[in-house]
């Protein structure tokens, strides 16, 4: 791993971890004069794969993403407010077909849709739960996967101990045999234990992700109807 400081901004860094990511820390607007280190050899950049933005940065202005040339991969954080998109980055971005992963909802989402970028959403956490009488608590996951699919997640903690550890779990499931593209907010929370229900149909998230797959599924059913 390596970490270079920004000469221009004070608390501004970029870790690269030696494994195609890296990751941009610091806070507020970063401009390209930021991007300048103490690093005379900037050929690390192009090994650059995955670029992860973290929470607290609000802005990207020009000419800092477009020096990754070999970027696939863009994990944005809902701080993210604003990323300048030059006809450089543009192009970057569309001949690496660029993937953005970001939350339902956020800017990450509204600058993939609008650019017409592939984009991977955030894990939805669907609702949270604590035992008492055990000791436990529940974390119930919506996740996505790169290559499409879905499924869910059950994180079980115990005091002192993490999932998947001694006394914990953390258990993969797929989705409810239930679920359809086109379901309601409301048919999709009773499709889980009743204890998530309330948290279920409160998040927006969940309701953004609904929304979209019943857009997605008419779209094919379109398509399918051109085809025949």
């Amino acid at each position: 791993m390596a970490v270079y400081c920004s000469k221009n901004r004070k608390g501004t860094y970029f870790i690269e971890n030696g494994m195609g990511e890296l990751v941009l820390q610091g806070e507020g607007r970063i401009c390209s004069e930021d991007t300048v280190t103490w690093n005379p050899d900037e050929t690390w950049k192009n090994t650059v794969s995955t670029v992860t933005v973290c929470d607290r940065i609000t802005e990207i202005f020009g000419g800092v993403l477009e020096q990754y040339p070999n970027v696939k991969k863009l994990n944005l954080p809902k701080s993210i407010k604003y990323i300048e998109m030059t006809d450089g980055l543009k192009n970057l971005f569309h001949t690496n077909v660029v993937l953005v992963h970001a939350a339902y909802g956020s800017y990450g989402d509204t600058f993939a849709r609008e650019h017409g970028l592939r984009f991977l959403p955030e894990n939805i956490e669907l609702g949270w739960h604590r035992d008492e009488e055990h000791d436990e608590g529940t974390k119930l996951v919506l996740r996505f996967f790169e290559d499409g699919r879905m499924g869910i997640l059950i994180d079980i903690f115990t005091t002192g101990i993490s999932a998947g550890s001694n006394g914990g779990a953390s258990l993969d499931r797929p989705m409810p045999e239930g679920y359809y593209p086109g379901c309601t907010q409301e048919e999709f929370a009773e499709m889980f234990p009743a204890r998530y229900y309330d948290q279920i149909m409160r998040n927006a998230e969940v309701k953004i992700f609904l929304a979209r797959e019943a857009e997605r599924a008419a779209h094919r059913k379109d398509a399918e109807k051109r085809r025949t």
